[in-house]
């Protein structure tokens, strides 16, 4: 089943995770291993609406993963890294479907990193030092809560089928200027909240 762009880009809003990591290679020239990777982790009882997402979206693996150790629900994440799948799949669709969370932050960095990549700068110092940078931009607006909270006590499920479920989650949002929307270094203003 395909899913509509809307939903997705709600979901990822809420669920998804955009990033750039970079470790350890001995066989590389700068000894250093930069990727990028779009993800989604739910709970395995979720799995149905990942598989739809990496059907609409036309790539992505999924991974079981074991939490056991913690007392946790399985989950299932699905993972998309290669940088083709990213550059002609991940992000043009994420730019005709737009991002209104604070995840649209993220997706602008990502895609600046991308454009490092597609360059093959990420092979050179200057490319990785431009990662590290962006990837130091990209933290500050990543969420800190885990999407796995609450996994050890497991949620009840709303009644009815995943379709009730699907509908039932916004389809429709307000149209966005495409105007880039990364702010600049060290104006972004915080708004005290109230206690």
């Amino acid at each position: 089943m395909v899913l509509s762009g809307e939903y997705i880009a709600g979901f990822v809003d809420g669920e998804g995770c955009f990033s750039i990591t970079i470790g350890k290679h001995h066989t590389t020239k700068n000894r250093l291993d930069p990727r990028l990777n779009f993800e989604i982790e739910l709970r395995d009882d979720d799995r149905e609406v990942l598989e739809m997402i990496a059907e609409t979206l036309g790539c992505g693996r999924i991974y079981e993963l074991n939490y056991d150790r913690y007392g946790w629900h399985p989950h299932v994440k699905l993972k998309i890294s290669g940088i083709k799948d990213i550059t002609e799949k991940v992000i043009p669709f994420f730019q005709k479907y737009s991002l209104f969370a604070k995840k649209r932050f993220s997706f602008e960095i990502f895609c600046q990193a991308a454009k490092v990549f597609e360059a093959k700068q990420h092979l050179t110092k200057e490319g990785i030092e431009k990662l590290i940078y962006l990837k130091a931009q990209m933290n500050k607006y990543s969420s800190r809560s885990s999407i796995r909270q609450g996994a050890g006590n497991p949620r009840a499920r709303r009644e009815g089928s995943l379709q009730s479920d699907l509908h039932s989650y916004p389809r429709t949002l307000p149209v966005k200027s495409t105007k880039s929307v990364v702010p600049e270094v060290g104006t972004r203003n915080r708004k005290d909240r109230a206690s």
